[in-house]
């Protein structure tokens, strides 16, 4: 009733699959960067599913987002996180094989855009009522949420939203239904962040672009840049100190834009009629809410 409500295409049971992880080759892309550089050692928590071999049937499929669905009770557990970690990496690696095969640049775009919306999600947990407080769903994917414009910002302020994992399996948790306020767009985010992505950054684009004449940009721009906090920023991240103009047009864009009209999409009426649709079905098949 949830996905119906919301006009989402759903697939029941779609597709069994036989899991098996390949841990050398996952160390193998772990260790070593774009530019083969050493990195930090593959977590060794992987290691102990190499050739143990699960299947798995997830509950749903949803085409049009591209993501794979568990309904689950109050937890999950230890071997449904390992299969929902499985699956998601064999569809990365399938979705990366379709990009290096593709032929024309529309199978491309089509793998690239498959690529970045794939999730792989288990919703645990009672039916949240009007909206989740917190988050009821664990998995990976959620790409859509945050701010590419404000990331380098967010570090300078030193208030970036603290990523929550379950365990060393990499899977997030603190995730929710979303419906993005402009395009109106559906998926799964992070709670407490802007969703989506795309429309925040190309509003907040535009209110910068319009600040760039006004006097306090132009004043920002003669500042000293030598002062200890540049001075941190460049040792601490290795990168050049961002001009103080910049900064200045990030921190007035950020204070215009109201916050709480891109974060609070899991509020939004149209998924709480779907979370009513949910939770009346529970009732009428006898279930507890």
């Amino acid at each position: 009733m949830f996905f119906e409500t919301l006009g989402i295409k759903w697939w029941y049971e779609p597709e069994g699959f036989k899991l098996r992880f390949d841990y050398e080759e996952f160390a193998a892309s772990w260790d070593m960067d774009e530019e083969g550089l050493l990195e930090l050692e593959v977590p060794q928590t992987f290691a102990h599913l190499d050739g143990k071999v699960y299947s798995y049937l997830p509950d749903f499929y949803l085409p049009e987002l591209h993501n794979w669905v568990e309904i689950k009770g109050p937890n999950p557990t230890r071997e449904e996180i390992e299969k929902a970690f499985m699956l998601d990496h064999m569809v990365r690696d399938a979705t990366m094989a379709r990009m290096d095969e593709a032929k024309t640049s529309r199978e491309a775009e089509n793998a690239a855009d498959d690529f970045f919306r794939q999730g792989v999600y288990i919703i645990y947990g009672d039916v949240p009522w009007p909206f989740p407080e917190k988050g009821n769903i664990f998995g990976y994917g959620g790409r859509d949420s945050g701010s590419n414009l404000f990331a380098s910002l967010t570090e300078l302020d030193s208030v970036a939203i603290k990523q929550e994992y379950r365990g060393l399996l990499m899977g997030e948790l603190n995730l929710c239904w979303k419906e993005c306020p402009l395009c109106l767009k559906i998926g799964v985010g992070k709670i407490g962040v802007p969703y989506c992505s795309n429309c925040h950054d190309q509003t907040a684009k535009h209110i910068r672009a319009h600040l760039a004449g006004y006097p306090v940009i132009g004043e920002a721009g003669t500042q000293d840049t030598s002062d200890q906090v540049m001075r941190d920023v460049e040792v601490r991240f290795g990168i050049k100190a961002p001009n103080p103009a910049d900064v200045k047009a990030m921190q007035l864009t950020r204070d215009l834009m109201n916050p709480e009209f891109f974060t609070s999409g899991h509020k939004s009426p149209r998924l709480q009629e779907a979370y009513s649709a949910a939770r009346s079905a529970r009732f009428e098949h006898g279930e507890s809410p």
